[in-house]
């Protein structure tokens, strides 16, 4: 449970990257990398990533690509800002193995638990404080 805890922790200590911030009413930030935040090499991460690419194009035209990475720079990796329903990110994400996503709506963003258990939706602040463009 300790381990759950701290990557729950460092979750919420989030940056994301976007060509431009999205103007979408709700929408769901998922990626494919490292499945149960077990670090995969690079090729396949990106054959993940590609793959769940696919699947949200499948749901939705509404798809900008994002990256996530650490306050800290620890660590980063690409994923998507889609159009999609709470529930479809949710199945996506426990199909991709992945802990937790990242909900936005009315401007909030939140982080939802998928995999990892003894914790709850957290509300982590206004979207644009968490976005910027380069």
């Amino acid at each position: 449970m300790c381990e759950n805890i701290s990557l729950w922790c460092s979750y919420q200590a989030i940056s994301f990257k976007a060509e431009q911030h999205p103007v979408y009413p709700c929408f769901a930030i998922l990626t494919a990398f490292n499945p149960r935040s077990i670090v995969l090499n690079n090729y396949d991460n990106v054959k993940r990533n590609e793959l769940l690419k696919i699947e949200l194009v499948n749901l939705t035209e509404k798809i900008l690509p994002v990256t996530c990475r650490a306050l800290d720079g620890s660590w980063q990796e690409p994923g998507f800002a889609a159009v999609i329903t709470l529930e479809q990110a949710c199945q996506l994400a426990r199909r991709w193995q992945q802990n937790a996503i990242y909900w936005v709506e009315q401007g909030q963003l939140l982080l939802v638990p998928v995999l990892i258990e003894n914790v709850i939706a957290m509300k982590l602040g206004e979207m644009k404080d968490f976005f910027y463009t380069e």
